[in-house]
């Protein structure tokens, strides 16, 4: 139960990633123009989700993390009443939605890999 914990965990970071990634590049797109909406992920059902999850029981994050009622762990907002950011600001936010998807896939690998080796008796 726990292993399907942890890759929840570990899957619905990668989404916040994703979505945070996908946001940059509509921002970057739209740099240029002028009174260009700016998008903004708002993730903080999804912290609050995994901060929950983090000091729960198993039971109770299995319920957390398959709740039918909660449609989407984060939400895109447009925002006009933000300053335009620099093109330099929007590419550092979309390498760092990068990285951090990066490292999610690369402690999931591990993990499988740690288990896989388990499960062969191999240390």
């Amino acid at each position: 139960m726990a292993h399907d914990l942890t890759v929840d965990a570990v899957r619905t970071a990668l989404g916040v990633s994703k979505l945070k990634a996908e946001v940059a590049g509509w921002n970057i797109v739209n740099a240029s123009a002028a009174n260009a909406t700016r998008f903004v992920v708002d993730d903080t059902e999804a912290t609050r989700l995994l901060e929950a999850a983090a000091g729960a029981t198993p039971q109770d994050v299995a319920g957390l993390l398959h709740d039918p009622v909660k449609g989407s762990l984060a939400v895109v907002n447009e925002r006009n009443d933000l300053p335009q950011a620099s093109l330099d600001e929007l590419v550092a936010d979309s390498v760092s939605a990068g990285l951090n998807y990066q490292a999610l896939t690369e402690s999931l690998s591990r993990h499988f890999g740690l288990m896989r080796l388990a499960i062969t008796g191999r240390s």
